[in-house]
Parts: structure tokens; sequence; C-alpha cells
């Protein structure tokens, strides 16, 4: 494979690895919860979690949905969505550094793929 296409693949990667990473961060989740919304008895699930990732994470926002609900399942919702969005940032944070690391190999083929190439005799008048 060539020096370019290799860059090119790298760069793309990165590019991928960073729109990935975005949608992690800022994508709410959403978190299966055991405790009902109604009052002990009603129906539990998956539930939409109010807080992004980002939110989460970097302010340690735990707090639940807004409205009235039982406080069981504000605490619940609030915890398992602190949770899973703490992960879901990690994980976006991770993805970026992948782009990083990418975003440079491809700087680094593609500066060694410019340098012209020194031949013997250039070589051994250096020495």
């Amino acid at each position: 494979m060539s020096p370019r296409r290799v860059s090119l693949a790298c760069l793309l990667g990165a590019v991928l690895l960073l729109l990935v990473g975005l949608f992690l961060a800022f994508d709410n989740t959403s978190v299966d919860v055991s405790a009902s919304d109604v009052n002990g008895g009603g129906p539990v699930g998956e539930v939409g979690c109010t807080i992004a990732p980002w939110d989460a994470a970097l302010n340690d926002n735990d707090e639940g949905p807004g409205g009235e609900h039982s406080r069981a399942f504000v605490d619940e919702v609030g915890a398992e969505c602190y949770s899973a969005s703490t992960a879901r940032f990690r994980a976006a944070v991770g993805s970026g550094v992948l782009a990083l690391v990418l975003l440079a190999a491809s700087g680094v083929v593609a500066g060694r793929s410019t340098r012209p190439a020194r031949t013997g005799d250039d070589a051994r008048a250096d020495a």
C-alpha cells in the first residue's frame, strides 16, 4: 500500500473516530429501571436519560427526571443514568484520543512520503 493511501486511511479513520466520539459525548442514552413511576405500582422498563454524557462526567450531574415521580424512581433513574452517561463519556474520550493518534500517524506517514529518499552516494558523502 502506498504511503499516500496509508495516510488517507489514517485520516479517514481519525475523522470517523472523532464523529463517533462526538456522538457518544452528546447523545443521551436510555437505561432499564426496576422502580415504578407510579408510587410502587405500574410499568417499569426503559427510560430515556435527561442528562447528557458530558454533563454527567464533567459536572457530576446525577439528577433524575423532572416532574412528579416517585422518589425511588427518581433516585434509581438518576443513579443509572449517571453510571451509563459517565461510561459513555469515557468511551467518547477514548475515541477522541484514538482519533488524535491516527491523525498524528497520518501526518507522520505523509511527511515521510514527501521527503526525498537518500541514495547510497548521498549517505556516504554525509559520513
